[in-house]
């Protein structure tokens, strides 16, 4: 058993083109997560989303559901960028956690209405719900069992058996933090844009216990924008460093990491360096690159 991950672009706060950006891409954050049993969960909306539209058209139309960590605009804006929103036979369930600035439904109706985007929601020609997923700041909630075969009280979302679960984690106007289980045998912890440095107690607890329980995650995808260095000079923009990183990843007991948000001015040159530090610290963790499938598991 084993999930698929699928790299649409995990560039961070704003997309970047040109050719010293073709290996590790330009596009802001959006993944693809495919179950063993052929669920679709895409991870953030953010302009990578057009590449993971490509990879759903290659498949037979139908439900797919859209997870949001939160509603920055690097996160969203790929929602613009998704054909398959005009295509009839799809049916896209958008769900994420209520912040003080609204829920999934606000951030995503106000986008796709006027003045931003021509086509609102409602004339569009898939299907497309939304539902709420709890902001929660407790550790060891209740994952939600996801699909049409077995309905949770609370939300229901078009997957079949892949069970998710989140805590909150230190980020400006809030974040979510996501462990993604296939059947108990494959496990993705998606950690993007949180700030490892100003974590609370109550945020260290909740996140290792994501990470750890019912075991440790076969792969942490997660923030790492600066560098260790950079820290005190970007206090309070919300994101990690790639040695914070590895560190809480070890705490964890997590050998697998993928690092992300790369920091828009960092150009292949840059990351390909930064990567060989980052296997030096750790054989098993690596940089994201869009365009890219991963295995997760058996």
């Amino acid at each position: 058993m084993s999930l698929r991950l699928f790299i649409g672009g995990m560039r961070g706060s704003r997309p970047v083109t040109g050719a010293a950006f073709a290996e590790f891409g330009g596009d802001t954050t959006s993944l693809l997560l495919v179950g063993s049993h052929g669920e679709r969960l895409v991870l953030d909306a953010g302009t990578g989303m057009h590449a993971v539209a490509e990879q759903l058209a290659e498949t037979d139309p139908g439900e797919v559901t859209v997870l949001f960590s939160h509603y920055h605009l690097d996160h969203m804006a790929g929602l613009t960028m998704n054909p398959l929103f005009y295509r009839s036979g799809w049916s896209f369930r958008l769900l994420g956690p209520t912040f003080a600035d609204g829920s999934v439904r606000d951030a995503v109706t106000r986008l796709l209405a006027p003045p931003y985007w021509p086509l609102p929601v409602e004339r569009m020609s898939a299907q497309i719900e939304f539902a709420a997923f709890p902001a929660e700041r407790k550790r060891g909630h209740s994952p939600f069992s996801v699909g049409p075969d077995r309905k949770d009280e609370k939300v229901e979302c078009p997957l079949f058996r892949l069970r998710v679960r989140g805590c909150l984690v230190p980020h400006p106007g809030g974040c979510l933090a996501y462990r993604i289980d296939d059947d108990q045998h494959a496990s993705v912890v998606f950690a993007t844009d949180l700030e490892w440095q100003k974590r609370t107690a109550a945020d260290e607890t909740a996140f290792l216990a994501l990470c750890r329980e019912p075991k440790p995650a076969d792969l942490l995808i997660i923030d790492a924008h600066f560098a260790r260095a950079q820290a005190q000079a970007f206090a309070g923009w919300g994101h990690s460093s790639w040695e914070d990183d590895l560190d809480l990843a070890r705490s964890a007991g997590v050998s697998r990491v993928l690092l992300g948000h790369h920091a828009p001015e960092a150009d292949d040159k840059t990351l390909r360096a930064l990567e060989q530090q980052v296997k030096n610290r750790s054989p098993g963790s690596m940089l994201a690159r869009a365009g890219q499938w991963l295995t997760i598991g058996r």
